[in-house]
């Protein structure tokens, strides 16, 4: 991994990699990385170089949105309808959770079909996420000029950059796909609150009956 402060290309190893060429008895180098964008909310990362290992490296979650509290004082059930806004792609892990939680607490007996549901809901979320990382925060990296001396920048260019890459248009357009599914239980995705307590489908299967041959594939 290679950051830049200053204009100073610096790379960074674990404490067993020393960095080769590094001027021996330097004062410990701090870098600040801030912020980390690919990740869901503002993320911080502080690392300290000391004669080309680094000995200590420390991470900060500086946004604070209020969720840890903002559940204090409501209905229990409240939290169904107000976690899955927690993201807007992963929501369903945030109601999942909710729902489970709140299935403890009250020693609910949870109908079969309500599991198969509530599984399926996080299947095909979790589906649609890995395109949607994969070329839509992650892969538009690659088209940094950073890398313009690689043999593959042009290419990854054609294929990742935002909005007009190729391979980034089909990945984007295809996440789309799987969360259908979740919108026919939940009647929305993203931010549904299918998840009651207690909550089952009479006929899972018939739901899905004429939908059997559903496709991925993308046109």
């Amino acid at each position: 991994m290679v950051i830049s402060r200053n204009n100073y290309q610096l790379p960074i190893t674990n404490h067993q990699s020393p960095i080769t060429n590094y001027p021996e008895n330097m004062p410990i180098q701090t870098l600040d990385i801030s912020p980390v964008g690919r990740v869901e909310g503002d993320l911080d990362v502080r690392v300290e170089i000391e004669n080309g290992y680094v000995t200590n490296a420390w991470t900060h979650a500086e946004l604070f949105r209020g969720f840890e509290i903002i559940l204090r004082g409501k209905d229990p059930q409240a939290g169904l309808i107000v976690t899955p806004r927690i993201c807007g792609i992963c929501g369903g892990s945030h109601l999942s959770s909710a729902s489970w939680a709140l299935d403890t607490a009250w020693g609910t007996e949870v109908p079969r079909n309500a599991i198969l549901a509530r599984n399926l809901g996080q299947i095909v979320e979790t589906i649609q996420s890995i395109p949607r990382y994969f070329y839509g925060l992650f892969a538009i990296d690659l088209t940094n000029k950073n890398y313009r001396r690689s043999h593959f920048y042009d290419e990854a260019c054609r294929r990742f950059a935002a909005f007009t890459g190729k391979s980034y248009e089909i990945g984007i357009t295809i996440s789309g796909k799987p969360v259908e599914i979740y919108a026919l239980l939940g009647g929305q995705w993203p931010h549904s609150s299918y998840m009651v307590i207690n909550w089952g489908i009479a006929d899972i299967v018939r739901i899905f009956q004429n939908r059997f041959n559903y496709s991925l594939v993308f046109p």
